[in-house]
């Protein structure tokens, strides 16, 4: 019901009262006393005391009356004001308030608490809308803290990720300054110090964002496993890789991706390990397997579970350059593209099996 209505219904409930005061305390008839004096004035009748002492009590009466009607339609008028301004209070007053509170929770960037809405306050239709308002702007802030943070992510990814073919670079350059005279060793020390160079301020970037990979695009397609050898081979630039037969298949894979996460699992294993690494691969019912097996020092048994964390580094890592993303970011690459990566201690040594579907299979 609405306000007004409200005090309609007030207004005729104070005018029913006054009615009920004025049938419960009639107006006195003094008329009657009034006409026999006039009476016994015009026809020279003497006129007694008593009767001016009964018109006397009879006005007095309707003082008394008066005075009482008075004090009711007081209390009627009291009372619909109170009612009034209660139904004020709670209509109009209180939901306003309401939503100056909220509003000003909205201003200052609280957008979790919604407006408690009641359609049958004045403000009904305008409460709904504002909470309409909190959430599309709690959406759209949603929406723009997670572009934000995507846009991070890929940097930070990508910054990581071109660390390694800047190793691979500098180690080149280092070997061929080694074997090149000296006009020419001078030019391969500027590509080293340029590389080093790159490396910093690749650095730089990637300690300005936070890392994650939901942002990036992966692309699955069929792929044929006898040019995995190559991406290997580009990856092993000391030569220490050894790579066994890998049978032929076409295999579900994104390229530039999995090209990255087999120059990850190398740069860990020359990094960490600096041994030989012997690549072998099996095929199975579904998929292909590579195994990446080094001969170094492995990982504490109690580190394995954690080596695919987000920024975690294993007790090998002290003193190392890095930031505990490789593994990450190569088993979650791997997972979008359909396929698994895993890792165990291969006793002696250390070793890494990635999963691939075959072509036919689905993006995660």
């Amino acid at each position: 019901m609405k306000l007004r209505y409200y005090a309609l219904a007030l207004i005729a409930i104070m005018i029913t009262g006054i009615c009920c005061s004025l049938f419960l305390f009639p107006v006195p008839d003094v008329s009657a006393v009034i006409a026999e004096l006039n009476d016994r004035i015009q026809s020279g009748q003497t006129i007694d005391s008593s009767a001016f002492s009964e018109m006397k009590q009879q006005w007095q009466a309707y003082r008394v009356h008066l005075q009482v009607c008075l004090i009711v339609l007081l209390c009627l008028v009291a009372a619909t004001a109170g009612v009034f301004l209660y139904l004020l209070h709670r209509k109009v007053l209180r939901p306003f308030w309401q939503m100056r509170d909220f509003a000003q929770r909205v201003a200052a960037g609280d957008l979790d608490l919604p407006l408690s809405m009641d359609k049958q306050n004045a403000f009904g239709a305008f409460t709904e809308s504002f909470d309409l308002m909190r959430s599309e702007l709690q959406r759209a802030k949603q929406s723009e803290r997670a572009a934000e943070q995507s846009k991070r992510e890929l940097v930070a990814s990508l910054s990581h990720d071109i660390q390694t073919p800047v190793s691979s670079i500098k180690a080149v350059a280092e070997l061929m300054e080694i074997t090149m005279d000296e006009p020419y060793r001078e030019r391969m020390q500027i590509i080293l110090q340029k590389a080093g160079q790159i490396q910093t301020l690749v650095a730089d970037l990637f300690h300005a964002t936070l890392e994650e990979l939901h942002s990036l695009r992966v692309t699955p397609a069929p792929f044929p496993s006898d040019r995995i050898a190559g991406m290997i081979r580009q990856a092993d630039y000391y030569g220490r890789a050894r790579i066994g037969e890998i049978p032929e298949c076409l295999v579900w894979a994104d390229p530039i991706r999995l090209s990255q996460v087999i120059d990850n699992i190398m740069a860990n294993s020359l990094k960490y390990a600096d041994t030989d690494i012997d690549i072998s691969a099996e095929a199975d019912s579904d998929g292909l397997a590579l195994v990446f097996r080094d001969f170094g020092p492995g990982a504490a048994q109690e580190e394995l579970p954690l080596l695919f964390s987000k920024y975690y580094r294993g007790k090998l890592a002290e003193g190392k350059s890095g930031y505990g993303l490789g593994l990450y970011i190569s088993r979650t690459l791997t997972e979008r593209m359909g396929g698994r990566l895993e890792c165990a201690n291969a006793d002696p040594g250390f070793a890494v099996r990635l999963w691939l579907q075959y072509d036919g299979g689905g993006v995660t």
